[in-house]
């Protein structure tokens, strides 16, 4: 696969290493004004060499040969988010935790896990369980959730991911 100009190259290969970025950082990350990254991603979807999707914020872009399903995208753009990373991370690691514990566990304030939270119970990712007064929550695929947190692992440095791979991993050895 041939790229002209240099530019283009370097897109390219972002947006294969770091499936889902989308526009804002990938500006960031490449140094380009807006205009002339736009100009790039198009010659670059024209020879379909990436795609584009919307979700409810942000334009993401995958290239052709690596497109995740439809519910594996979903779940991808809210592994681009810190927060509602570390909160499948936690919910992961201890299903049934509730609003409060999930605050306490992610640093944040209550209202913006609520806030992350809805977001993706309406996207289907988490359940809510009512049980009471007490509202716990559960990802609706942890084993599919786990497995792009590995998978794309080197999108998000991040230490709680690397801690959970850790302790995912050695789960695995001592089976």
């Amino acid at each position: 696969m041939e790229f002209e100009p240099e530019p283009r190259k370097k897109l390219y290969e972002l947006i294969r290493d770091s499936p889902g970025i989308h526009l804002r950082e990938l500006e960031r990350r490449l140094d380009l004004v807006v205009g002339s990254l736009q100009y790039h991603l198009h010659y670059l979807e024209k020879n379909n060499l990436i795609s584009h999707f919307k979700d409810e914020e942000y334009v993401r872009y995958f290239v052709n040969k690596r497109i995740p399903e439809k519910r594996e995208r979903e779940i991808i753009y809210f592994l681009r988010r810190k927060g509602c990373r570390h909160i499948l991370i936690n919910l992961l690691q201890n299903p049934g935790t509730n609003n409060k514990e999930l605050s306490t566990a992610v640093g944040l304030s209550p209202s913006t896990v609520s806030w992350h939270l809805n977001k993706m119970v309406k996207s289907g990712i988490i359940e809510k369980d009512r049980t009471g007064q007490r509202c716990n929550l559960k990802i609706v695929d942890p084993d599919l959730t786990a497995r792009l947190l590995i998978s794309y692992k080197d999108c998000f440095p991040d230490r709680l991911l690397d801690n959970f791979i850790e302790m995912w991993n050695f789960g695995d050895r001592k089976k």
